[in-house]
């Protein structure tokens, strides 16, 4: 990818950060955000699109923009920011005043999803919309962090199964995606069969992408410290899925819910 910007963004000191950013209620840390804009460079080289100049990014929790500011260094076209968080969404108008044109900051929670049925109004997503399946869509990169929370794997659940019903972005095609995720969170969606850590979440990914690691980020370049992993999604043209989606996953929460129970139990 050429870089054609230089958006460069001011991270806090980890003191400032938890200070300025602290959440209302019971959550210890502001959500996680990438704070090192060498890291987020590396890693974004290791995906290697061809025409980012083409591509217009959806980026959930940009949080600092760290990320959201490689990406339109990285040459791509333009970059919805959804960012839910008032603390974040106020840094990222300040981030956006060095790439007017490119980097476009949206009061919306990606976990939400009437987001998506607005993403696809005519002047953000819905004149991109392009129902053949048979090839990647050429023009959306969908991105971003997803929180070391429940909400964080609730979303990337949720995720997997869209490509699968072509639901919410995935109404617009078949829309890759590179996502940062927490360790814990990365072994899970990952697991192959027979680990310890094999769910039904990373079952449906198994059978409705291509799924490959592409960098893993140290604990101390995100706020709060934490291990990171990007994550390249590439939905398959048809899932590998022959039953019914209902069928399906009603038998797969199943299996998984009651593990200690007999197969002959669990399958009556």
């Amino acid at each position: 990818m050429n870089q054609l910007r230089n958006v460069s963004v001011k991270v806090p000191t980890l003191a400032q950060w938890n200070k300025k950013f602290k959440m209302k209620g019971s959550m210890r840390y502001p959500r996680a955000t990438l704070a090192d804009m060498d890291t987020a460079t590396q890693a974004l080289s290791r995906l290697q699109l061809p025409h980012p100049e083409k591509m217009t990014v959806v980026e959930i929790y940009p949080g600092l923009g760290t990320w959201t500011a490689a990406l339109a260094n990285a040459g791509f076209k333009k970059i919805l920011a959804l960012e839910p968080q008032q603390h974040y969404y106020k840094h990222m108008m300040d981030v956006k005043t060095q790439a007017e044109d490119v980097i476009v900051p949206i009061k919306k929670d990606g976990y939400d999803w009437s987001t998506y049925v607005e993403l696809k109004k005519p002047e953000y997503l819905g004149h991109l919309e392009r129902p053949d399946w048979s090839t990647v869509h050429p023009e959306i990169l969908f991105t971003g962090t997803l929180p070391k929370s429940s909400v964080g794997e609730q979303l990337l659940a949720q995720f997997a199964s869209c490509i699968v019903n072509k639901m919410a972005l995935h109404t617009l095609g078949r829309i890759q995606m590179a996502l940062w995720m927490p360790d814990m969170l990365y072994r899970k969606f990952v697991a192959p069969p027979a680990s310890s850590n094999r769910c039904k979440m990373s079952v449906v990914a198994e059978a409705s992408a291509d799924v490959k690691s592409l960098y893993s980020a140290t604990p101390n370049v995100l706020y709060p410290h934490e291990e990171y992993h990007l994550v390249h999604i590439v939905p398959r043209a048809t899932h590998k899925l022959t039953a019914q989606w209902d069928v399906f996953e009603y038998v797969l929460k199943h299996l998984f819910v009651m593990q200690k129970q007999p197969l002959s139990k669990i399958v009556k």
